[in-house]
């Protein structure tokens, strides 16, 4: 009896195991992609706070999975997981707006690989930063802007020195190694030299951290000394130590000039009579190889005039007046009448088939017109239809000058200096989804616009914060990829209408869709 309970309680176990292992992962997979996304806009950093309750409901959801918990409570985790992910993206958005003015500094350090070359510098400079984010994140865009001041500084001079790492960095090491090799004592003469290079590389960088150009020529010369001091201390020591080392040096060098009289085959140099000798026959053999060039230089001067007589009376022959003497150039002149007589063949050939060649391009004119005018039709039966789905009160659709179609939304409100879309804008934002899948190969632009009230500085980031808020959420809703989408702010600088009225100031305050064909 037992066992036959055993094996019933194993039977249920079996079935539960593939019930649970049978969940729908695809929400989780799209929120991974998001999180890379969010990642690559550096939103850890510009929305820190959002992102670490993100970062915990990724790792709940994430837990829910591996321990099999039922779809809905998965599906609930991944939904608010994918929430505090989109709000740290839509955080960063602003942050990167609010301290725009404060982000080179940070991007030429980090164009300087100073992340890695003064990591102790540059993470001073990023929490210095961090702090400015965070301001930004709870609302405290005046702090934050003070705060993201003190960092600029912080990031410039992690920038500089990453830049005189890099450029110096090797020039440094290799002056150690010469100091432990005893160049100090051996070889002063050649240390002070590459001391004196780097020096100069240096002060050029100071001047101008941007002229690595000028810098590199005072750095190579700088390493070429420096090994060269090393190699020197090294034989000086070796000497030192082993009065035969005196011996073993001149044969080394002997050695070396000896591979050079093998290649222009003397076997052997005449060192039998001092270094001076060995010396004068290289020299010799060298002032006989210049004087044989000189000779075979006449040599081809002449032959080249015999061959300039030839080609000039050959080009004659094409009706052409041969003044030049440069032998190349005469060639390349005869060539080109070759040229001229073998294109004048193939003319003759096209003129018999050109007729055939016109026919066959009108009828393809013609499918090509036929085929602009249908596409033309479609497009403006979309756009009738797309007029009928908008009520005055909504908006109106129209085109450009550029002949683009413009959505544009009077009726799309936000409350005073806010940003964020109302609940009860669903309907209209639910026809313009229907408009915009209408067009699906048209790259889609949210223009943000207000009215001439308050500041222009302000009426401007207000409007890019609206724009952003309609593009994210068009993007998310229809998974429009960013390549295909972007927002903009122009504040009150395109007015539609008056603004000394509160009619024509409400219909400036407005959000525009541009579809670009």
């Amino acid at each position: 009896m037992n066992k036959k309970i055993l094996l019933l309680v194993c039977c249920i176990s079996l079935v539960l195991t593939a019930t649970t292992s049978a969940l729908d992962r695809k929400a989780f997979d799209e929120l991974v992609v998001i999180i890379d996304s969010a990642k690559i806009l550096e939103t850890p950093i510009f929305s820190p706070k959002t992102w670490e309750k993100a970062t915990k409901a990724v790792d709940k959801a994430q837990k829910q999975i591996q321990q099999n918990k039922k779809q809905k409570n998965v599906n609930k985790a991944v939904s608010e997981a994918r929430e505090y992910v989109e709000n740290a993206i839509r955080a960063t958005e602003v942050g990167k707006l609010s301290l725009s003015e404060y982000l080179e500094a940070r991007q030429k350090a980090n164009d300087a690989k100073a992340r890695s070359l003064v990591p102790e510098l540059y993470a001073k400079a990023e929490v210095q930063f961090i702090k400015a984010t965070q301001k930004v994140e709870s609302g405290n865009v005046k702090n934050a802007l003070k705060e993201a001041q003190k960092a600029s500084p912080l990031f410039l001079t992690a920038e500089m020195e990453a830049i005189r790492k890099d450029v110096l960095g090797k020039t440094d090491r290799l002056i150690e190694k010469a100091l432990a090799d005893d160049a100090a004592k051996y070889a002063l003469s050649t240390l002070d030299k590459a001391k004196t290079a780097r020096t100069k590389a240096n002060t050029i960088i100071s001047r101008d951290r941007y002229n690595r150009k000028d810098a590199q020529v005072e750095t190579q010369r700088a390493e070429y000394e420096a090994k060269h001091a090393s190699n020197i201390s090294l034989s000086v020591r070796a000497l030192n130590r082993n009065d035969q080392a005196w011996e073993k040096l001149m044969l080394v060098y002997e050695i070396q000039m000896n591979r050079v009289g093998k290649e222009i085959e003397l076997e052997t140099l005449p060192f039998d009579n001092g270094p001076l000798a060995a010396a004068d026959t290289l020299t010799m053999y060298i002032r006989n190889l210049q004087n044989e060039n000189k000779r075979l230089n006449q040599q081809m001067t002449n032959l080249s005039g015999n061959v300039t007589t030839e080609l000039q009376a050959l080009l004659s022959k094409f009706n052409e007046t041969a003044t030049d003497t440069d032998p190349i150039k005469l060639t390349n002149a005869i060539g080109k009448q070759i040229e001229t007589l073998l294109s004048d063949n193939k003319s003759l050939n096209k003129k018999v088939q050109s007729g055939q060649s016109q026919l066959e391009s009108l009828e393809a004119e013609h499918g090509d017109i036929a085929e602009q005018l249908a596409s033309r039709v479609e497009r403006e039966e979309k756009f009738k239809k797309a007029k009928q789905m908008l009520n005055p009160s909504e908006g109106e659709v129209l085109f450009n000058s550029a002949n683009d179609i413009v959505l544009r939304l009077s009726g799309l409100s936000f409350d005073v200096n806010k940003s964020e879309i109302k609940d009860s804008h669903m309907e209209l934002l639910g026809k313009i989804k229907e408009t915009i899948l209408m067009f699906p190969d048209a790259l889609i632009r949210v223009e943000g616009h207000t009215d001439d009230n308050g500041e222009a500085s302000r009426n401007v980031l207000l409007s890019e914060k609206r724009a952003l808020a309609v593009m994210q959420y068009l993007r998310q809703s229809l998974l429009i990829s960013a390549s295909k989408i972007s927002s903009v702010g122009y504040g009150a600088d395109h007015p539609i209408a008056s603004n000394q009225t509160n009619e024509g100031r409400a219909k400036n305050r407005r959000i525009d869709i541009i579809l670009m064909q």
